[in-house]
């Protein structure tokens, strides 16, 4: 894969360049010494290398953005009916957040995840299928023998285990015990295991969790178990393949073994998702207020529904699929058509009528943010326009005018033209204003050439 590397300030040292004093050498000095370089009487000005968000020029983010959108065609061309899902999956590497896989044994979870992992360039993957007898070091490691011996201390030796993978998959979650599940906790959500004296910190960008049991009826059964879920922003069901079309594909990759093409560096990832989870994607106080209001507009539509519920913190972690989206775009800014991406962590991933729901509710509130936007933005363009109409210089056609004078207007008149034509005007009436003053401008130089005299 080619890499784009970012621009640097490469620093240029004086040097200087004589020949040497065999005095001071002790060596034999040449008949002809090669003559002293001088220094460059204007040496160049070093400018400094351009910031952009996150690191990222726009190159290496468009580069990025069209590997990503490559491998989400891919995986839905290879894995019929999980399209959602592999949505999910996506936002999720951008975001660092986790996803929750839920559904009837046998419908390729663990095979879409391989061959996700697959595409990417180095990273550390860590897998493994939980029962209820398992305790924190089949995830974390053993214990170091030789301290628990000779110093009574307990200090689990972390390598090969969860904290040093960047990519993890985690079978069959819900049937660990209560204490795994705490430990996990912490390395999900602050991606650090504490035990006693021992803290580790995690090197951990995204989990994918698998269960065969629905969780809305393993919270109903055990509700300690819902602040386990709610770690997981990304929440997907999946079943059988219903359609013959979509089955027939299926065994066409199963017998050709057919794999995503595309490679992306992990490095690549990790800075994207650098720029998603930082500060530098700046988001407005007005555009949180529209972000808040499709969020609860979406609560209200289940506030009835026990099933479907937003605590603040996902509210907050949803937040970075905005950005997410942006990215993915190939954008290092934000638009409010990127606040429609929070559906795939409000809504099950394949649950059509959540879907749904979070369009009725969410899309008015964009449409009207956007044309707002523009009425503002229209604003500006319409005080712009009527100072530059200010500027139009008025003709008279009795007063004569030198050919000097002649050409002093027209050129006036063609800079005015030019900052006309450059304001962006988006409301229909404010682009025929527009319009109507380029064609007076227009008319304008016309008749300014006209008046030419021509040169003997």
């Amino acid at each position: 894969m080619t890499q784009v590397n970012l621009s640097k300030t490469v620093g240029v040292e004086d040097q200087t360049v004589g020949t040497p004093d065999p005095a001071s050498t002790g060596s034999a000095v040449t008949a002809n010494p090669e003559p002293a370089v001088p220094p460059p009487e204007n040496p160049p000005l070093l400018l400094p290398a351009p910031v952009y968000p996150g690191g990222l020029d726009p190159a290496k983010l468009a580069l990025f953005s069209e590997q990503m959108k490559q491998l989400e065609a891919e995986l839905k061309n290879i894995f019929p009916e999980r399209e959602h899902l592999v949505s999910q999956l996506v936002f999720a590497l951008l975001s660092r957040e986790h996803v929750l896989v839920h559904g009837v044994f046998g419908t390729g979870k663990s095979d879409l995840l391989s061959a996700l992992y697959s595409c990417f360039e180095t990273p550390t993957v860590f897998s493994i299928a939980l029962n209820k007898f398992m305790s924190e070091s089949h995830v974390i490691g053993v214990p170091n023998p030789k301290q628990m011996r000779e110093e009574g201390v307990l200090n689990y030796q972390r390598e090969g285990g969860i904290l040093d993978a960047h990519l993890v998959e985690l079978d069959e979650v819900l049937d660990a015990n209560a204490p795994l599940l705490r430990v996990l906790l912490g390395i999900l959500n602050e991606r650090t295991f504490k035990r006693g004296r021992q803290i580790e910190k995690a090197l951990l960008h995204t989990a994918v969790a698998s269960t065969n049991g629905d969780p809305v009826a393993v919270v109903k059964s055990a509700p300690e178990l819902g602040a386990v879920i709610d770690r997981f922003i990304f929440i997907a069901k999946v079943n059988y393949l219903e359609s013959a079309e979509s089955r027939r594909r299926m065994y066409a990759k199963f017998v050709s073994d057919q794999r995503p093409s595309v490679r992306i560096s992990f490095d690549d990832l990790v800075a994207v998702s650098n720029l998603v989870c930082g500060t530098e994607i700046a988001l407005d106080a007005e555009f949180l207020a529209v972000y808040d209001e499709v969020i609860q507009a979406y609560r209200k539509a289940y506030e009835k529904d026990q099933t479907v519920k937003i605590s603040d913190r996902r509210a907050c972690k949803l937040i970075k699929l905005v950005r997410a989206s942006a990215a993915i775009n190939g954008r290092s800014e934000v638009s409010f058509e990127d606040l429609y991406a929070v559906r795939w962590g409000l809504c099950v991933g394949n649950d059509r009528s959540q879907h749904e729901t979070f369009m009725k509710v969410a899309k008015p509130i964009v449409d009207k943010a956007i044309e707002q936007k523009k009425q503002s933005f229209d604003e500006v363009c319409v005080q712009l326009l009527k100072k530059y109409e200010s500027e139009i210089p008025t003709l008279d056609d009795k007063t004569p005018l030198s050919n000097d004078e002649l050409v002093q207007l027209i050129r006036q008149v063609g800079a005015l033209d030019k900052q006309i034509r450059d304001v962006k005007p988006q409301l229909p009436s404010n682009l025929d204003y527009q319009k109507k003053m380029r064609e007076r401008l227009s008319a304008l130089s016309a008749k300014l050439n006209d008046r030419l005299l021509p040169v003997k």
